[in-house]
């Protein structure tokens, strides 16, 4: 059953980043439509990012609450109706407005997840759990691309919206007729009672946590919001070129995710300490991951495509295991909260410089 939950929750997570990935991809043709500028662009993806910071401080608290079966299923309900939604607007605020909505709603994802890993996972196993179902945001990122730009030139831009909501509908019905909440003595321990935010805050390792989230992943929600508009205005691709360029990176990415959690168990079952055996992880991504840095350097395409596939996978390696910790550390009945603290000064980072410097 626990690889039955697991597929899931891969399943949630790809389809709630085809929703977010979806404005980034069709950026160029939004942009032609409705004339954004740079700044407004910027401008309605800050709207997401403030929104989903604010999201992650309810919506943590309220699976701790009321369960990841109920607060998951309406969080998927609410954001595939908003998504639909953005098939009406006519102009870039309503275009913002319903992106914030989106983030606001989209909060929910990975605090749930997140839970469900730790409550049904063993530790031996749960770090490869998280990097699977963490793979979701990469398997949207490969299906995504060409689907929508194909889509987009069959039969236009909205009923990209359209299709995707239909998919977080189908997944609700399958989610609440297929999920129960273990049973295990482990599991119903740790989720008596529930634990405040004021209260987790006390604790160093909810502050050691929301700091390292804070400095790594903003990274990714860059190269998320912004990869389509640097490889069509820098690089002079095509749609139809960025639909292939962009899967090849977030393909890398997904064999990060995974590779990590492999990692991780390798060493575990080798007789290391669960702390020797993520923090090793964390090293060798975070090593790795300044290599993006030389794709600065305006080298061929396709140096630049496979620095930043590198630099994609080794962040995505690093974030899963780093989504692990919490379940190592702390009990089933705070670790929503702890995961949406952490999460909300993230996204507060990421949206504080939101434009792409057109002339560097």
């Amino acid at each position: 059953m626990r690889w039955v939950v697991l597929a899931l929750l891969l399943a949630v997570t790809s389809i709630n980043y085809l929703d977010r990935l979806l404005m980034s991809v069709l950026a160029p043709v939004l942009r032609d439509q409705f004339h954004f500028t740079t700044r407004l662009y910027g401008n309605v993806s800050a709207a997401f990012q403030i929104c989903y910071a604010l999201g992650f401080l309810v919506s943590g608290a309220l699976i701790d609450r009321y369960g990841v079966k109920r607060g998951l299923a309406v969080g998927a309900a609410i954001w595939s109706v908003v998504s639909a939604m953005h098939a009406t607007v006519s102009g870039a605020a309503e275009f913002g407005a319903w992106r914030a909505l989106l983030g606001l709603s989209e909060a929910v994802n990975f605090p749930a997840c997140n839970k469900t890993v730790a409550e049904w996972f063993p530790p031996e196993q749960r770090a490869l759990a998280t990097g699977l179902f963490n793979a979701g945001p990469n398997v949207a990122s490969v299906v995504g691309p060409p689907l929508f730009v194909g889509l987009a030139a069959w039969l236009g831009w909205r009923v990209c919206f359209v299709s995707v909501s239909g998919l977080g509908f189908v997944w609700v019905v399958v989610w609440l007729k297929c999920y129960r909440t273990p049973q295990s003595p482990d599991v119903i321990r740790n989720s008596a009672g529930t634990i405040g935010i004021v209260q987790m805050l006390r604790f160093r390792q909810t502050r050691g946590y929301a700091l390292s989230k804070v400095l790594v992943d903003p990274v990714w929600y860059f190269l998320l919001f912004w990869l389509p508009l640097y490889l069509r205005d820098r690089r002079g691709l095509e749609m139809s070129q960025i639909g292939w360029a962009l899967p090849c990176i977030y393909f890398a990415s997904g064999v990060g995710s995974v590779s990590a959690g492999w990692l991780s168990g390798f060493l575990l079952k080798r007789g290391r300490s669960l702390q020797t055996a993520r923090m090793t992880t964390l090293l060798i991504c975070a090593v790795v991951s300044p290599v993006a840095l030389a794709s600065a350097l305006q080298g061929t395409l396709n140096q630049t495509i496979c620095l930043l596939s590198t630099a994609a996978a080794a962040h995505q390696a690093f974030s899963s295991i780093s989504f692990t910790i919490p379940g190592d550390v702390f009990p089933s009945a705070a670790l929503g909260t702890v995961l949406g603290l952490a999460a909300s000064r993230e996204r507060s980072v990421a949206c504080c410089s939101p434009h792409w410097p057109p002339d560097t």
